[in-house]
């Protein structure tokens, strides 16, 4: 049965003050996969290695099922950790490096062999077991090594990238093995990797980091429609989301329009909640978020959301076999993720109140223009006159079979309800972080 796993602000400085890991709290739940998500550097294989006490936590606190252990030595925490290098004793068969952990424990040798014949036949590598590691294959090392942390029963596994060595084929297979094992065995799983489309197909929740900064935790589906800023929302998905410049127009007796540079979205009216809270942001520079998906080519006959229009321009076609992705400018300047800074505590959520709609808006729009005017902004919204012609600032999917050339022309529909609204500091202002309901 799996441990849970409880961090309390916990934080990583090594000699020299160099900081890996900065007030990470999280609560794993037993039995759950965790995946730790981020590019590399960002303090992710620093946490997994402090919660197995291989590494020492500098701040705040690690339980594991209530109990404090930040002085536990790694034995006393009854966790199993795979390396990205396997880790395997070269002078030793694969049934001797499976054994390894139940022989220093001196349980006794027929229990030892029945317990690494079930563990390999489970894995698919009886017939490897005479073998040194140098005979193996880099697939077949990590399933020794997968043995040699199944076979103890632990509560709680940490694997630190232990499929980014190996082919993408590889990887596929070997991370549905992985899944299915440590499903059986029930225990808690912490799996860490800098590849988004890993972490989606495997987590029951995915955790972000940069930085040493936790971003966001929440389930594969919550972290692609949700994203808490635009770091998380160019992180995760493929294609990559398209961040663009922008900046909203509100006037008093017109339209309410996002400007995309030469182009602008119009918003429709009446507007949503979300679009309202728009109004606030009016001059300032905002990010703009486009999934492929929000983006479609006009067509004759037209329905559903996408009724909002724009003109791209083809600056590159990328075949990819079972879809072509489009790479368009539509006279915008395409923007890159802001730089990480200090977290502002989130806005908390104001409970529900038919009666006071107006003024649940106006409260969180208070906060919203406060923290807008606190923060200087790193760029200035730009206003192009002629198409960026450096790279696309838009990635559409065509339907397949259709042809297009670099340099044409293609009418845009946008459903506005799906664009995501970024302020300068790259946290989401639309749709509204507190989540008001539908009445």
């Amino acid at each position: 049965m799996g441990s849970t796993i409880t961090l309390h602000n916990v934080a990583k400085t090594y000699p020299g003050g160099q900081s890996a890991l900065r007030q990470v709290s999280l609560t794993v739940t037993a039995g759950e996969f965790l995946v730790l998500l981020g590019p590399s550097g960002c303090g992710k294989s620093t946490l997994l290695r402090m919660i197995a006490g291989l590494e020492t936590i500098t701040e705040g606190e690690l339980h594991l099922d209530g109990t404090l252990a930040n002085d536990l030595d790694p034995s006393e925490r009854d966790t199993a950790m795979i390396f990205q290098s396997f880790a395997l004793y070269p002078n030793m068969t694969a049934a001797e490096n499976i054994a390894f952990p139940l022989a220093v424990q001196k349980q006794d040798p027929a229990q030892v062999s029945q317990h690494v014949e079930s563990a390999a036949h489970a894995l698919g590598i009886s017939h490897l077991l005479e073998r040194r590691p140098h005979r193996l294959s880099g697939g077949e090392r990590q399933r020794v090594a997968m043995g040699r942390a199944t076979v103890r029963q632990p509560s709680v596994f940490l694997l630190d990238e232990p499929l980014s060595s190996l082919d993408a084929r590889l990887r596929t297979r070997l991370r549905l093995e992985i899944l299915s094992t440590v499903r059986k065995s029930g225990a808690t799983t912490i799996y860490v990797t800098h590849d988004q489309s890993e972490a989606m197909a495997l987590g029951d929740r995915v955790a972000v980091l940069r930085d040493g900064i936790l971003q966001q935790v929440d389930t594969p589906q919550g972290l692609y429609s949700l994203p808490a800023n635009a770091f998380v929302a160019s992180f995760v998905g493929t294609p990559r989301i398209s961040l663009i410049h922008g900046t909203v127009y509100a006037p008093i007796d017109g339209a309410m329009a996002i400007s995309l540079g030469a182009q602008q979205l119009n918003l429709p009216m009446p507007l949503s909640r979300d679009h309202q809270m728009l109004r606030v942001m009016q001059g300032s520079p905002l990010l703009i978020g486009l999934r492929p998906e929000a983006v479609r080519i006009a067509e004759r006959t037209q329905a559903g959301p996408f009724k909002r229009p724009l003109t791209g321009i083809v600056e590159h076609v990328e075949f990819q076999g079972h879809e072509t992705l489009l790479h368009l400018t539509v006279g915008g300047q395409a923007a890159d993720v802001p730089d990480q800074s200090v977290p502002e505590p989130p806005l908390r959520p104001i409970r529900r109140n038919t009666s006071g709609l107006a003024r649940q808006l106006v409260q969180r729009a208070s906060k919203l223009l406060s923290r807008q005017r606190r923060t200087p902004g790193p760029y200035h919204a730009p206003t192009p006159t002629t198409p960026t012609r450096s790279r696309g600032e838009l990635v559409v999917r065509a339907n397949t079979g259709s042809f297009h050339q670099r340099g044409q022309h293609l009418p845009l529909l946008v459903d506005v309800c799906n664009l995501f609204v970024f302020d300068a500091r790259g946290e989401r202002v639309s749709p509204d972080p507190t989540h008001i309901p539908e009445l």
